[in-house]
């Protein structure tokens, strides 16, 4: 079991992401317009991101535009990151003064770390030099990759209250909703794919549009931090993910640092504990991928040049993410599930869920310190699914690591069945099959009632009706 550790506050941003992180973005004052899509390059790789005007139009590659003050990837991941939306302030972005025309950029490619050619942006204007941001986030994490293009569109806002809960978390009781993450901002998409970092700045202000730029800067640069391939071999409890997107936003997190950035007053890191906690039931699991893998980042490391500690000794579990623990810390305890079935519910599909889905679980009707302490001290789970006809059910098996922890978490159990039943969401039972399993059915009456759980604690058979 991980230290038990004050509660965390999580921060996620969390859209659905899986394969190219998106990024929050918020509203705030409107950009300032430039004349054309094309930045360039700053002779002094500290001198402020802010907005230089085009040079007249040519039949070279336009760059980026000026920058501002201010989280299984389409990039390692392919999942849209949110960004949120600064309120609103009255000091307004001053007009960029013109400067001489630069030098086309040449066509050699990076030419070193921080020192990459001019960005292209296409589609649109940005209020902050798209190159400038890059060249910072090379140096952050003392390493470079080919410049991307940036493509700038007019994407509408993320809507969270849409979305379906899966069978297995309708059964669980999770509710529909986006919660009441409109207090955290307002977010836009934004991705990493390929050689593209796409981005739609909607009513950001520049500050916020630099940090969501930062964020999806990381994904390009990151496949040349030593060990990242290393990353995507972790198959289960989603860690993979939580790795991609966590170093971002612990850079970006960093980026804000350095250079004084803030989203809503706040930094990524603080945005994605906001979201983390007020996000609606069904996606705070993806919303705490980004808060906790930023976490670990900040746990383990002390600078973004360090990357590679983490990535070439990944954690393997989100226990292990969440407290910030090495590979070898805590590996996860033998469990070995059978299942008899006395005919009406079928199916026995299995999966495993880790620390960070139950604790998930348990926020949907606990409070957050609550949540956290009960389901600290995971050993290993497993999530068994069946079916009858167009109903269906869960078995989560669950070890702890002592009896202390099981007795904790069958009580915060106890307690959320209550809260869960209440709403009509669904029926909770619970078994202890032995001092340190916890075995949770959820479903319809008739089988959280009559499901049974015996053994021990590595070995525990489940009876479904």
């Amino acid at each position: 079991m991980g230290p038990r550790s004050p509660t965390a506050t999580v921060l996620l941003a969390a859209l659905l992401v899986l394969a190219g992180c998106s990024t929050i973005l918020g509203d705030g004052a409107t950009p300032a317009p430039t004349d054309d899509g094309t930045t360039p390059a700053p002779t002094d790789a500290d001198d402020p991101a802010t907005p230089t005007p085009a040079p007249s139009p040519a039949a070279t590659p336009t760059t980026a535009p000026p920058t501002p003050t201010t989280t299984p990837t389409p990039t390692s991941t392919m999942t849209p990151t949110l960004t949120p939306s600064p309120t609103p302030t009255p000091t307004a972005i001053p007009s960029p003064t013109p400067t001489a025309t630069p030098a086309p950029p040449s066509n050699n490619g990076s030419d070193g770390v921080g020192e990459s050619d001019r960005i292209v942006v296409r589609g649109g204007e940005l209020p902050v030099n798209a190159t400038a941001v890059y060249q910072r986030v090379e140096r952050l994490m003392d390493a470079d990759a080919p410049e991307p293009t940036v493509e700038v569109t007019d994407a509408d806002r993320i809507d969270f209250s849409t979305g379906d809960l899966t069978a297995s978390t309708e059964a669980l009781g999770y509710r529909r909703g986006d919660g009441s993450i409109s207090e955290c901002g307002q977010f836009y998409p934004a991705s990493a794919g390929g050689d593209t970092v796409t981005i739609a700045p909607g009513n950001l202000s520049a500050a916020s549009v630099e940090l969501v730029l930062a964020h999806e800067y990381v994904h390009i640069v990151q496949d040349e931090v030593e060990g990242y391939d290393r990353v995507g071999e972790i198959e289960r409890y989603d860690v993979d993910h939580a790795l991609t997107e966590g170093s971002a936003v612990y850079v970006a997190d960093r980026y804000a640092d350095r250079y004084d950035k803030r989203w809503n007053g706040t930094t990524p890191l603080g945005i994605r504990e906001c979201i983390y906690d007020r996000i609606g039931d069904g996606r705070r699991d993806l919303a705490g991928r980004y808060y906790f893998g930023g976490l670990h980042f900040e746990q383990r490391i002390d600078s973004p040049t360090n990357l590679s500690t983490v990535y070439r000794a990944p954690p393997r579990t989100t226990e292990q993410v969440i407290h910030g623990l090495a590979p070898d810390a805590e590996p996860v305890a033998n469990l070995s599930v059978s299942v008899r079935q006395r005919g009406r519910w079928i199916g026995d599909t299995r999966e495993r869920a880790g620390e960070l889905r139950l604790r998930s679980w348990l926020y949907t009707g606990l409070p957050a310190d609550r949540a956290d302490t009960a389901a600290t001290g995971w050993g290993a789970d497993e999530i068994l699914t069946f079916e009858r006809g167009d109903r269906t059910s869960v078995a989560w098996v669950l070890r702890m690591d002592s009896a202390e922890d099981a007795d904790e978490l069958a009580a915060a159990v106890g307690d959320l069945e209550a809260t869960l039943e209440s709403r009509d969401a669904t029926s909770v039972e619970t078994a202890r099959a032995s001092d340190e399993a916890v075995v949770v059915f959820a479903g319809p009456d008739s089988f959280a009632a009559d499901a049974e759980a015996t053994g021990t604690a590595g070995d525990i058979t489940v009876t479904v009706p």
